[in-house]
């Protein structure tokens, strides 16, 4: 009986010693920031004062049409988000070194692009909101680590796409490049200051 109280102290004692390994800060800390659930009310009360931020194009340009084109989803190819629209992007803090000065940009984790979709070049108010947040290594390894987020012109809430995998698969041909975000809205002469 002695040896048997022992045993299941012993067993006690082991499966206490692997539950604190198992909940030891390293792991906890790393298993919290894989895919980590994001508040988007949060988020949205950021996002909503982002004309706070730097705005990035001077003055709406127009949607190149093959991007336009390239957001379409291959099936049966409907209107996409950005067809015929002109577009306003604005970038936190976070994120205006690598949208504005580097060739070759690494996005740094917390970095948000906001484009808003306007019905022309006059028009001063967006009718959708298209959004990128960079999130940390490990989100999403194959798109970048960018959340892809939308917002309707009332600005009520923030939701994710309906066809995440177009965003994705559109912004992929900017991979290498400038880490998925396309900057063909950036100026001549912006594009002349990149190094």
């Amino acid at each position: 009986m002695l040896i048997r109280n022992k045993r299941r102290l012993i067993a006690v004692s082991c499966l206490a010693l692997l539950v604190i390994a198992f909940n030891s800060a390293p792991y906890a800390q790393k298993q919290s920031s894989m895919k980590s659930p994001l508040d988007l009310d949060t988020l949205h009360a950021k996002i909503l004062k982002y004309k706070t931020w730097m705005l990035v194009n001077s003055e709406p340009v127009r949607m190149d049409s093959l991007v336009a084109a390239m957001c379409a989803p291959v099936r049966s190819r409907p209107a996409t988000p950005h067809e015929n629209k002109y577009i306003r992007v604005y970038v936190n803090d976070i994120g205006q070194e690598a949208m504005l000065k580097a060739k070759n940009p690494k996005f740094p984790v917390g970095t948000i692009v906001i484009k808003e979709k306007l019905p022309d070049k006059q028009s001063q108010t967006p009718e959708f909101f298209t959004i990128m947040l960079k999130r940390e290594a490990g989100y999403d390894t194959g798109t970048g680590d960018w959340q892809y987020l939308i917002m309707g012109a009332a600005r009520a809430k923030l939701e994710k796409p309906a066809d995440l995998e177009s965003c994705q698969s559109c912004h992929s041909a900017w991979a290498v490049k400038s880490d998925f975000v396309s900057r063909t809205y950036l100026s001549p002469q912006q594009n002349q200051n990149l190094r």
